[in-house]
């Protein structure tokens, strides 16, 4: 069975939120609730299409997975409500009775089977990789389906409980096709009602839950770019929640007595990659001296307010597995060295090349990405700065255009795996993760015996090897984990901020 150590750190990005009701074409009793966000999702299809944060932030909302991973870390049981496992590779599932889809379809193990093979099989389910494992898919009877895996795999309990594998209707599925994306229907807390682009997608509360009808009546999810309206709509009653707050205006949030600022901690941590394909990054020297030449505390403290926590390893303390180790295993800014390494490396003089980061994706990333080319400067490195929207920079980071770059990875289950396998492993070479191209074969036997063992203590014990591999031999300057700025009003309660990027508003209330 996967460890179940309680990760005390995660418990602060619980969010217990509620909302002065806004009445607009509602019975006066009714609730609405808005919450904003700078990012508008791709599509409603969690299978397809569950990357971004703004897509999670909804699909939350619609669907429900097998499990749940819950703050303390432990697996709840959410559309199952036992496992058992008959063998290290055979997982059989007791699904919960009496549920159905929004659409009337009922829930069933025949559905478990149709989503997962779905998704394993889509080519254009990007995130696949995280059900990869997975052999086949079996119906026992209506409320048990077995699942078979390739090999053992220590965390496949948290990967179910991710969106990619969460149960839509095959009903649904099967009727709309592609434009699935636009009509979804799920097993969730709320039903889709209206998706008006660029402006907001409205959910209205199902009265058939399994787990008991939503106290919110009416959410609806606001499309607001530009981080400063956030905060005004925020402090003037237009939205109740307002995610990515700008770090220069926390303190208005912070001094409103309406209001509470929430800085959750996130799996995501936030590096600068560095490309095998160009030169001088295929060089570890060079790679070496990049994190001694950036002085990344100080960013974090002086440019970005403090917003995130430095780190000199692949994964933060929120992940599970992190050794404090790591800290004294990584690197600390020292130009003086970072020159020192750069002369050894065929490079007196610095050199000059390409820093791709983008504007308004992470916190504070422009005003970061140009301290960072500053500090370069100092040691020789003539960083040109690459600046774009998120859909430019990252295909341009997944095709390897990018010979360094300043990007996020969500950790989305909070599992070192899902840290070491896809950013540093061969077998996800470009865009499905390994953006760098790193190689590391010793690196490799590690982690793909680490993911194989159940026993927690063993596999600790193997990512704190692998994490030391890496920092070694590091494709990345390791930046920080990332802290996800939140205003809420006071009194909204019952959200949850989940260091995955998700909100989950099932039990979300007003206080009287």
């Amino acid at each position: 069975m996967l460890h179940t150590n309680p990760r005390k750190r995660i418990c602060t990005a619980v969010v217990f939120i509620a909302a002065i009701a806004l009445t607009w074409g509602l019975s006066s009793a009714a609730t609405k609730v808005v919450f904003v966000h700078g990012a508008e999702p791709k599509s409603l299809d969690n299978a397809l299409h569950p990357a971004g944060s703004a897509d999670l932030n909804v699909q939350t909302s619609l669907y429900d997975s097998l499990t749940y991973h819950r703050l303390d870390g432990k697996i709840e049981g959410r559309l199952a409500t036992s496992w058992e496992f008959k063998n290290p590779t055979t997982l059989v599932f007791k699904l919960r009775k009496g549920v159905k889809f929004h659409d009337g379809t009922p829930f069933n193990a025949a559905a478990v089977k149709f989503n997962l093979d779905r998704t394993r099989s889509h080519k254009r389910a990007r995130l696949r990789k995280w059900i990869a494992m997975i052999k086949e898919v079996n119906v026992i009877d209506d409320h048990t389906v077995e699942i078979g895996l390739k090999y053992p795999f220590a965390p496949i309990l948290l990967n179910l409980g991710t969106p990619v594998a969460a149960i839509g209707s095959p009903t649904a599925i099967k009727k709309h096709g592609k434009n699935f994306r636009r009509n979804p229907v799920g097993t969730g807390p709320f039903i889709f009602e209206k998706w008006v682009a660029g402006e907001y997608i409205r959910f209205r509360a199902n009265p058939n839950y399994w787990d008991g009808k939503p106290r919110i009546d009416v959410l609806e999810f606001r499309l607001v770019p530009e981080a400063t309206t956030r905060v005004l709509q925020l402090r003037s009653g237009q939205a109740q929640l307002a995610m990515f707050l700008p770090p220069a205006q926390l303190g208005e949030v912070d001094k409103d007595p309406k209001l509470d600022l929430v800085k959750a901690p996130l799996f995501r941590v936030i590096f600068i990659g560095m490309s095998m394909l160009h030169k001088p990054f295929d060089n570890p020297i060079v790679r070496q001296a990049m994190n001694y030449a950036i002085d990344t505390k100080t960013i974090i403290e002086k440019v970005m307010l403090g917003v995130g926590r430095p780190i000199r390893g692949p994964f933060g303390p929120t992940v599970w597995g992190y050794d404090p180790e790591f800290e004294k295993m990584g690197y600390s800014y020292n130009p003086a060295k970072a020159k020192e390494l750069l002369k050894k490396a065929g490079y007196p003089n610095g050199f000059t090349t390409e820093f791709w980061h983008p504007t308004g994706r992470y916190t504070a990333d422009k005003v970061a990405a140009e301290a960072i080319q500053a500090q370069l400067a100092k040691v020789g490195v003539k960083a040109r700065l690459r600046t774009g929207s998120w859909g430019l920079v990252a295909p341009s980071v997944r095709k390897g255009k990018a010979p360094i770059f300043l990007y996020g990875w969500g950790v989305s289950t909070g599992d070192p795996d899902m840290v070491m396998y896809n950013k540093f492993h061969s077998a996800t070479h470009g865009r499905s993760g390994n953006y760098t191209r790193y190689k590391n074969p010793e690196l490799e036997k590690v982690v793909d015996k680490a993911r194989q063992v159940n026993d927690p203590v063993k596999r600790k014990a193997m990512y704190k090897k692998a994490a030391k591999m890496v920092i070694d031999n590091p494709p990345w300057v390791f930046f920080k984990q990332e802290v996800m700025l939140v205003g809420k009003s006071k009194k909204l309660k019952g959200v949850i901020v989940h260091p995955g990027e998700r909100i989950y508003w099932r039990k979300a209330y007003l206080e009287k």
